[in-house]
């Protein structure tokens, strides 16, 4: 049906071939700038970073008693302490350091890894095309273990890090970026329009996870380092050290969007006056 003369040039952009209104992606809808929002969710943030702030002290301890637990089933010999910390004079908070040995590898060690990144690669090509993710995940591995290949067997003894360091700062960054949390999804999911409990709800559920994640991922790379050296502590901090946790928070992010909830009428996308009026006479 031809559209009416009477729609201006500008309106005309928003139809299809049919006549129909096209809609904006919803990547491309825009709310309302609202000062009420904002304040909002600078508020619940805030609240959030207060009440994480007075639980340091009780995830630190819950942190050396799951990772002293496991560390004695799992057979590694070193022990476990908390380190304390300080940010000026109100800033203060304690991070467990599992104390445990980790050597340069042996020659029979780094073939073994050395054959293990070749049939990496090897799969990585060998793969379906459909599982091209996989072929990537599989080459990024292999990518990191190659370059810890060529230095171990270059200068074995210049490796800077060692195992309990490597854990204790990776739990002082995971640490972090549990406080990131709130004032990430501040500047983000709090802007929504989600109720409220779905707000703190989301924070709590990604928090909390994290903090129950972070012991047991890192007394498991304790465990590998004191059987398998510093050979794989490369591979662990590059693959499946931060940024798993990084995943994690991005994870729960997605699965907060996923919610459904009803948007405020102001945020609902609207068809332009015009536009309107040009589509009831379409119909007529």
């Amino acid at each position: 049906m031809a559209l009416p003369f009477s729609e201006p040039v500008s309106e005309q952009r928003f139809r299809g071939c049919d006549g129909g209104l096209i809609q904006k992606h919803r990547s491309m809808i825009t709310s309302l700038h609202q000062p009420r929002r904002f304040f909002l969710a600078a508020l619940t943030a805030a609240f959030i970073l207060i009440v994480w702030s007075l639980s340091l002290d009780a995830v630190a301890t819950f942190w050396a008693s799951v990772m002293n637990f496991w560390q004695t089933r799992l057979g590694i010999e070193g022990q476990v302490s908390i380190i304390h910390y300080g940010m000026g004079d109100y800033i203060r908070f304690s991070v467990p350091y599992l104390y445990f040995h980790a050597g340069i590898p042996s020659n029979d060690l780094w073939w073994g890894g050395t054959i293990l990144t070749a049939l990496l690669i090897l799969a990585s090509v060998l793969l379906p095309h459909r599982f091209l993710p996989v072929s990537f995940m599989l080459r990024i591995v292999a990518f990191f273990q190659g370059c810890a290949q060529v230095f171990f067997v270059t200068w074995p003894y210049e490796f800077p890090y060692r195992g309990g360091g490597y854990v204790h700062g990776t739990m002082i960054a995971c640490l972090m970026l549990i406080s990131l949390v709130p004032v990430l999804l501040g500047f983000t999911y709090f802007l929504f329009d989600f109720k409220l409990y779905r707000k703190i709800g989301l924070a709590l559920l990604t928090m909390c996870h994290l903090i129950v994640m972070v012991p047991l991922q890192y007394v498991l790379h304790a465990y590998l380092l004191s059987h398998l050296s510093l050979l794989f502590l490369p591979l662990l901090f590059f693959v499946f050290g931060l940024p798993l946790n990084t995943l994690v928070l991005i994870a729960f992010y997605s699965w907060g969007f996923s919610w459904k909830d009803h948007l405020r009428e102001d945020d609902r996308p609207q068809a332009t006056p015009a536009a309107q009026v040009a589509s009831e006479g379409a119909t007529q």
